[in-house]
């Protein structure tokens, strides 16, 4: 094979590799979707923060709930008992056995703020973002799922979102904030103009019981 022919058909090898993977690529529409479809999940997460002032990470470890029509219920196990419960309008945090503290969105809008930006994230609501961010959203290699029964496998596109902050307050805070995952939200790192940097690797994300238990809605009722 001359020299000519061998480009020639390297270039179309590429051109066709190339067009197969933007066929493949996921739109923020199928992301939103994909993130949308299940109404709650419930997992386990490992959260590392890295600041300037300390040698080693802040770890903490503990699980939660995203639920959409309830909010998230982030209930931190390690390295002490902290509970955190977001819903549209209220929030509550709980340090041990003390009184919960509770803010509503008429006391500090501006925690409100932040605080349905993150819902917005655990919710994949790509529409919302768009408002604060602009997005970058790239395919990555597929995995794969097993999700809830592990009887059964198929293949899910892992996917990287990538959210710049536009404007005030967030870019006066965030330089990103990065999601990756699948069907599921696999990772959150929150990249702060300081230097100071949180990633939140979240597991065994699960979505049955399809409802909230008796003891779940009494933590959402306050």
């Amino acid at each position: 094979m001359s020299q000519k022919k061998w480009w020639r058909g390297a270039i179309l090898c590429i051109a066709f590799a190339c067009s197969s993977l933007s066929a493949q690529a996921m739109t923020l529409n199928e992301l939103q979707q994909t993130l949308s479809t299940t109404k709650i999940v419930r997992g386990d997460f490992s959260q590392s923060r890295t600041m300037a002032m300390f040698n080693q990470p802040l770890v903490s470890n503990g699980t939660f709930i995203i639920a959409e029509n309830s909010g998230l219920w982030w209930h931190q196990t390690a390295p002490m008992a902290v509970s955190l419960v977001l819903t549209q309008d209220k929030l509550s945090q709980q340090f041990d056995n003390q009184p919960a503290q509770i803010i509503t969105a008429a006391q500090n809008p501006m925690v409100f703020y932040f605080s349905h930006i993150f819902l917005a994230l655990f919710n994949g609501d790509t529409a919302a973002l768009n408002q604060q961010f602009s997005l970058k959203l790239t395919t990555l290699t597929p995995e794969t799922d097993t999700t809830d029964t592990h009887t059964h496998t198929a293949t899910k596109k892992q996917w990287q979102l990538v959210l710049t902050p536009k404007q005030a307050p967030l870019n006066k805070v965030f330089t990103t904030i990065t999601l990756q995952g699948g069907k599921f939200i696999n990772q959150l790192t929150l990249a702060e103009i300081r230097g100071d940097k949180t990633v939140i690797t979240f597991s065994h994300q699960r979505t049955t019981p399809s409802t909230l238990t008796t003891e779940e809605k009494r933590v959402f009722q306050f």
